[in-house]
């Protein structure tokens, strides 16, 4: 039956080499057997499938332990009931109960109790900064909706009439950067969009520093006043010069007045002026930090250091803050990243690019007062720890996991092979045996395999090594044009796969990012046009021009002149564009010569150089050459000019090939045809036209396809000569500048910006351009169409 043969070849799709057995062909099976097990063996050798994974692992430091928690804590946390320092803590005795005992605690029981402890005891509340001992919780607390947050602290200035401005940042459509100062009320920082000033002449400092002050019942701001103490009343915003010195208030939290109330707001692990609200201790932290100085860090023989305590302190967060902790352990005990192998990580890694991404802890740090203690409470830490300020935990590399992917995926098509190899014989052979057919000896069939597929078997190992030093390389920079890689941290960082959104982005002109490089785009590849069509039809017509004449039996000393003129392409390109570079510079040698042979003034007197370029239009800006010089490379204001004078420039770097490559042409043109034309009559631009130009274009004209393409992608000339300016720099307009091709921004936009992702999207449509037009020509080829 039929039915059987595909039963054998789904057993050699499962274990290679099955089939073969069921088909009685060991010595067959055992060749599909061993890339099977090689392929198994690597995907488990790689992986941690048996090994129980856990996320606090990739957190620095040791834990405490359970033993601790056991032998030393509890004693303690009883011996200081005992003595009367705390009272029994009765929500320690209930989270007991509810875990089954004191027989069911250990480490992680006590931080996930630390946590719900700190949070009971540490609620949001406002308080009378009057009566600061009378705490009033923020969901009881009345009309927060007429609260007036009081700004503190705050650099300000101030103008003879006493109106108070702050100092902001303004953008213009052209996206440069200037100050402006609008109208503030001085405490409760309200703007007035209608009172704008362009600078700050007449102006005068004036400095909150965030320090409150008392004095006669009534509460002031501390301020400096071009150089003057004075302090501001709190509720009534009247500035002035005190009498009395008055006293320190200590304030952390953020001031509001309501209904005619001074109210300091406390919210634990807020950030406010620089600084975290700590949570407050509590009876059992203390008891915590008793036992972690006197049991481990204070006793003889400690080997406990900073980065245990601060992953202490970190989990004590995570058990304070569910919602980021579940977060944490999904993310960072992900299957197919920590114990998969190499094969199925890599098809994951591919699918998802990673799920984890970087987490920078730091908020622990709002624990430190109530883990470490202050300096007035009972057994402080802060002679023994000193917790690190941030503890980064990188997640997934989005680039790593794309390379590896790609690698195992790679690697595994190779093994697939003999898949596929396994589940076609074994349900050939099975027919064959089915429908009596000849089934070849073991021998003879590889024999045959060799014989046939021998050019391939030689083959194989080169195919293998160029499919990781040449596809997959190309393979990862065109996959990443469907990225969301961008952004100086992105190489190392996690991104997301969108699709063709980075190709839409071009033809999207109304959002923000299609705005910038949408446009710039279109007009980029515009001037890439433009560029590739004049410089490869100037340096071929100035080659061949050159090549007239040197062939011009009236020329004397060809030879000397064709060696001078060669000389151009004897020289480094890249030492020729810097060269360019300097001489046509603002104040370089050319200027300097155009002004000492008075071609300076000629051009001031026509209106040419040295007038301002930004109040021109027209036919007088596409004239204009710059204010005080001629600026060749880098005139923003007639970016035209920068453009013809680069092309210009690139006829000495590139003429000299096409006329060495004429000139050889031109010799081996029959003279029987100019001396026929000279019969008939013709003239030297007859015989230009009709004899020499179609013989030359003929045997060029694939060379000047490829030369078009080349500069397509000629790269050197405008970045190491204009840098692609002018106007270059400018997100608006998508950092490209007038004189950038493709070639230049892709190279700006991943080396300079960090965008790769729109980088990439150029290089694929530059791919498909180019080499469309090269398979193009190369199918025009006498050797292409022969095969």
């Amino acid at each position: 039956m039929k039915f059987i043969s595909v039963l054998k070849a789904i057993a050699s799709g499962l274990i290679w080499g099955l089939g073969q057995v069921l088909n009685g062909q060991f010595f067959k099976a055992l060749f599909f057997l061993v890339p099977f097990l090689a392929f198994v063996g690597l995907e488990l050798g790689t992986s941690k499938y048996f090994v129980e994974t856990n996320p606090y692992d990739k957190i620095p430091g040791e834990n405490f332990g359970d033993l601790w928690v056991s032998n030393k804590f509890i004693l303690r946390y009883g011996d200081m009931v005992n003595r009367g320092e705390i009272d029994e803590y009765t929500d320690f005795t209930a989270y007991l109960d509810e875990i089954g005992g004191l027989g069911n605690l250990d480490e992680q029981k006590l931080i996930e109790f630390v946590g719900q402890d700190l949070v009971k005891n540490n609620p949001t509340v406002y308080w009378n900064i009057a009566t600061p001992n009378v705490k009033i919780l923020a969901e009881d607390f009345l009309n927060p909706e007429n609260n007036i947050h009081i700004f503190r602290r705050q650099d300000l200035f101030k103008d003879t009439n006493g109106t108070y401005y702050l100092e902001r940042n303004k953008t213009a459509a052209d996206g440069t950067v200037s100050k402006e100062y609008v109208e503030i009320t001085v405490l409760s920082g309200v703007l007035n969009e209608s009172n704008i000033l362009d600078n700050k002449d007449n102006l005068t400092e004036f400095k909150k520093n965030g320090e409150i002050y008392r004095l006669n019942g009534v509460y002031y701001v501390r301020v400096n006043d071009a150089g003057v103490t004075k302090y501001i009343n709190i509720l009534t915003g009247e500035v002035s010069v005190l009498s009395q010195i008055p006293a320190r208030v200590q304030v952390s939290g953020p001031l509001y007045v309501n209904n005619g109330v001074i109210y300091e707001y406390f919210e634990p692990k807020l950030v406010y002026l620089g600084a975290r609200l700590q949570y407050k201790e509590t009876p059992f932290t203390v008891a915590l930090r008793a036992s972690l100085r006197d049991d481990i860090y204070g006793a003889p023989g400690n080997r406990r250091d900073n980065d245990d305590f601060t992953k202490f302190m970190i989990k004590v967060y995570l058990a304070m803050n569910p919602e980021i902790k579940d977060t944490f352990e999904t993310q960072y005990n992900e299957f197919y990243y920590d114990q998969a192998g190499v094969f199925v990580r890599g098809y994951w890694s591919v699918i998802t690019l990673g799920v984890a991404e970087k987490i920078d802890f730091n908020e622990y740090n709002n624990l430190r007062d109530a883990l470490i203690g202050t300096s007035g409470s009972d057994y402080p830490l802060s002679t023994f720890v000193t917790p690190a300020e941030s503890v980064p935990i990188i997640g997934h590399i989005s680039t790593m996991l794309m390379l590896q992917g790609l690698i195992a995926i790679i690697g595994s098509f190779f093994f697939f092979i003999f898949m596929f190899w396994s589940i076609k014989d074994a349900y050939q052979v099975a027919e064959a045996k089915r429908k009596r057919e000849e089934v070849l000896k073991e021998g003879k069939y590889f024999k045959s395999v060799y014989e046939d597929f021998f050019e391939y078997i030689i083959l194989s190992p080169a195919l293998l090594v160029l499919a990781f030093i040449s596809i997959m390389p190309i393979t990862f920079g065109f996959i990443m044009a469907f990225t969301s890689i961008s952004g100086p941290t992105s190489m190392v960082a996690t991104f997301d796969w969108v699709g063709l959104k980075n190709f839409t982005a071009l033809f999207d002109f109304s959002s923000g990012f299609g705005a910038s490089f949408g446009q710039a785009f279109w007009r980029v590849l515009g001037w890439t046009f433009i560029w590739a069509i004049l410089s490869t039809f100037t340096v071929f017509f100035g080659g061949f021009i050159q090549a007239l004449i040197l062939n011009s039996e009236k020329v004397v000393f060809r030879k000397l002149w064709r060696t001078i003129l060669i000389l151009p392409w004897a020289i480094p390109a890249l030492l020729s564009q810097m060269v360019f570079s300097v001489m046509f510079n603002d104040n370089g040698f050319v200027n300097a010569f155009l002004r000492d042979i008075g071609v300076y003034g000629i051009l001031e007197n026509i209106g040419m150089l040295g007038r301002q370029g930004q109040f021109l239009t027209g036919i007088d800006r596409l004239l204009f050459l710059g204010e005080e010089n001629i600026r060749w490379f880098s005139n923003p204001f007639n970016p035209t000019f920068v453009r013809l004078a680069l092309v210009i420039v690139n006829i000495w770097l590139g003429f000299p090939y096409f006329m060495a490559l004429m000139t050889g042409i031109m010799t081996a043109i029959d003279k029987t045809l100019y001396e026929a034309a000279d019969i008939d009559g013709a003239t030297g631009i007859q015989k230009i036209t009709q004899i020499t130009m179609p013989l030359v274009l003929y045997s060029t004209a694939p060379i000047l396809i490829m030369t078009f393409s080349g500069n397509f992608n000629n790269f050197g000339v405008i970045y190491f000569i204009t840098g692609g300016g002018p106007n270059a720099g400018n997100y608006n307009r998508g950092f490209a500048g007038d004189t950038d091709i493709l070639i230049s921004w892709m190279y700006k936009l991943t080396v300079d910006e960090s965008i790769y992702n729109m980088a990439s999207v150029f290089s694929v449509l530059i791919f498909l351009f180019v080499g469309s037009i090269t398979a193009w020509n190369l199918s025009r080829t006498r050797a292409f169409q022969e095969d």
